[in-house]
């Protein structure tokens, strides 16, 4: 059987480098809707030998144009081996889309020049998104086709059935904390620290997150770093505690600990510029000795090094809010050693960088209003945990679908599921449901550079999803990471760059039997379409139908109940997602899935209504999965003529299959 090969090649002027994006994509002719491997879908980014850190989509450096302290590229004085080089070279995967780090998927900001050999768009199709920013606070009108919301199973209705910590037999699972189990009657009860044997247990190697406090951690000079760190942050913490601390105090602090210097402008705008008084003078005198006392204890209050959430590895690190405290404050100071550099062959090309050096870094203006903004939130939630550190647990877990999962989509029966659909809502507001964010395949997407859409503003208004920048490496096409219990900390109103933060939010989320916010969160990333007509190819629809899925699926050991899934424009921002093709991916793997779906559409109330009439007619048709992949197979080469929802209202599924 004969295979086509489509190259795409994508040129930007990037920071006056050339920046070449060569995507390269193989697909069979047989129409089959199958598992997309790295095989299928490839995508090189490359930077003269450096990998990408911040998108074509917006013209704005991210890196640090003050790095002088230190040439080799560590900053404990080590080399990466060769022997350690190779063998990551050889397990990478490629990748579906290259790297975005300023504006994700739903950035309003995004444009991209298509090279002359791109197909054009079909003027049938949608070109711009709809997204509101005028009126982007309206209020709920209660309004919404389909099943009630109130009728879609929830987890805070229906918890789901946990074993008891202390019976957990996974290898893959890490505790940092004993087993513990959540008495409301019993709130304030603290989770404690796990030490084996008693002592802190330090790792050093590509498995764990490099923690500060370890040994190990050793300058070019080959003395220990942590001696220099602990004195510099107890004499911040000694000015801070008196009220002498000024913003000069903290940058020689955070560039002494890490060896590096670094541009402040955009914090230094928020604390000597916009913050009052008032604020300026709580955050120098309680807030930042706090943020001290937490990194100083980090190997007191962690007990050991996380695990990474690597490619392919399945793994889960549960850890109390008071850990994950203790290390964003880490990563307030930027302590977290290697993982500014991201050079291809680097220990850490994959990963994103968690310290907050590039949510500091403003420029000469200082930073844009949105990025203050978020900064604004994070700072409240350090705010929030000097007033009183909370109590709870939280889950971190990486899941890779198997191939033998993988359903055989031409030939499921299964029904449509049940659908809400509603313009007002956002997300992180359907308590209760999986919530999908719309997120970045580095997890995180541009939170700590400039991005303010979807992903980047729940990050910062619930910092605790901070974490996994430091633990999860890329995301592939048949991955996706679970957030299980992060707390909300602030309220917002705007959107992109009307972003704000608004005020303290008082999170009543119930727990679980361990301790955790019964809020699931699935970061779920979609792919970048540089070219809008390579998204109706078969190969790109069905790599998003199997990372939905993946995101969606429910093991088939789990008994309870299925609880909803809240998602919405998945992709159809800056990724140039078709709004009708990524409504119909959706529902066929949340059908697949057996779960309701309740969508959301950002204030657009034309795909509120024609999305649900599209819905009844299949219902009246009396459609099933394998139905719905017939109508993508086929719209595959019609995409050019009409809009998908008015091919499949034009086609019956009889004729599908005539």
């Amino acid at each position: 059987m004969s295979n086509s090969t489509a190259n795409v090649e994508q040129e930007s002027n990037k920071d006056h480098q050339d920046v070449n994006i060569t995507t390269t994509t193989t697909f069979n002719k047989k129409r089959c809707i199958g598992l997309v491997t790295s095989s299928n879908i490839e995508t090189e980014t490359k930077n003269q030998g450096k990998r990408t850190k911040s998108s074509d989509i917006v013209n704005t450096s991210t890196s640090d144009k003050n790095d002088e302290y230190i040439s080799s590229p560590y900053d404990d004085g080590t080399e990466e081996t060769t022997a350690n080089v190779d063998k990551k070279n050889k397990s990478r995967h490629e990748s579906s889309s290259p790297r975005i780090n300023n504006y994700d998927e739903d950035s309003l900001e995004g444009k991209f020049n298509e090279n002359e050999y791109s197909q054009e768009e079909p003027s049938s199709q949608h070109t711009t998104d709809s997204l509101d920013l005028v009126n982007v606070d309206e209020e709920d009108d209660g309004t919404f086709q389909g099943t009630p919301l109130s009728e879609i199973a929830n987890i805070c209705q229906h918890p789901p059935t946990l074993s008891d910590m202390k019976d957990i037999r996974d290898n893959n699972h890490t505790f940092l904390i004993k087993p513990f189990k959540y008495d409301p009657n019993s709130p304030d009860r603290e989770p404690e620290p796990f030490y084996e044997n008693g002592t802190y247990v330090d790792e050093w190697d590509q498995d764990y997150v490099r923690l500060p406090c370890s040994q190990s951690y050793i300058t070019k000079n080959g003395t220990q770093r942590w001696p220099i760190i602990q004195g510099s942050l107890t004499k911040l913490q000694h000015l801070s505690e008196t009220q002498m601390a000024a913003m000069e105090d903290i940058k020689e602090t955070i560039e002494e600990c890490a060896g590096r210097k670094y541009e402040f402008n955009c914090l230094e705008r928020l604390l000597n510029e916009i913050y009052s008084g008032d604020e300026r003078g709580h955050f120098m005198s309680t807030v930042l000795s706090n943020l001290c006392s937490l990194a100083l204890n980090v190997d007191k209050i962690c007990s050991r090094p996380p695990p990474l959430l690597r490619i392919g590895s399945n793994r889960t690190v549960t850890m109390s809010q008071k850990q994950a405290a203790s290390l964003l404050a880490c990563a307030f100071f930027c302590l977290f050693p290697r993982r500014f550099n991201q050079k291809i062959g680097s220990e850490y090309e994959n990963y994103p960088n968690p310290n907050f050096n590039t949510l500091f870094h403003g420029g000469r203006s200082g930073g844009p209003t949105w990025k203050i903004e978020k900064l604004k939130c994070v700072f409240h939630y350090f705010h929030r945990i000097t007033e009183k550190m909370p109590n709870g647990v939280m889950t971190f877990r990486r899941y890779q679908l198997p191939e033998s999962c993988v359903p055989k989509w031409t030939e499921s029966k299964e029904p449509l599921c049940e659908i809400h659909i509603t313009k007002n809502k956002s997300i992180e507001d359907v308590t209760g449901l999986l919530q999908v964010d719309f997120a970045n395949k580095y997890i995180g997407g541009g939170v700590m550079n400039e991005g303010c859409v979807q992903e980047e503003i729940r990050f910062v208004i619930c910092p605790e999803m901070l974490i996994s920048l430091l633990l999860c490496e890329v995301m592939k096409p048949n991955e996706c990471v679970f957030l299980i219990g992060c707390e909300r900390f602030s309220s917002y109103r705007g959107y992109s760059t009307s972003f704000e933060f608004r005020e303290n939010y008082i999170d009543q989320t119930p727990k679980d039997s361990w301790g955790r916010k019964l809020c699931h969160v699935v970061a779920m990333d979609a792919i970048a379409f540089y070219n809008r007509a390579t998204q109706f190819k078969l190969p790109q629809m069905k790599r998003e139908l199997i990372k939905a899925y993946t995101c969606f699926r429910i093991p088939a050991a789990v008994t309870d109940k299925k609880s909803g899934v809240v998602t919405g424009n998945w992709g159809c921002g800056a990724f140039n997602g078709n709004k009708q093709l990524k409504a119909i991916i959706q529902l066929i793997a949340a059908s697949q899935a057996g779960r309701p779906l309740a969508y959301l559409t950002f204030r657009d109330q034309k795909l509120v209504d024609s999305f649900y009439e599209v819905y009844e007619y299949l219902s009246n048709e009396k459609a099933t999965v394998k139905d719905l992949c017939a109508y993508l197979q086929y719209y595959a080469d019609l995409y050019k003529k009409l809009p998908l929802f008015d091919y499949i209202l034009q086609t019956s599924v009889a004729s599908l299959h005539s």
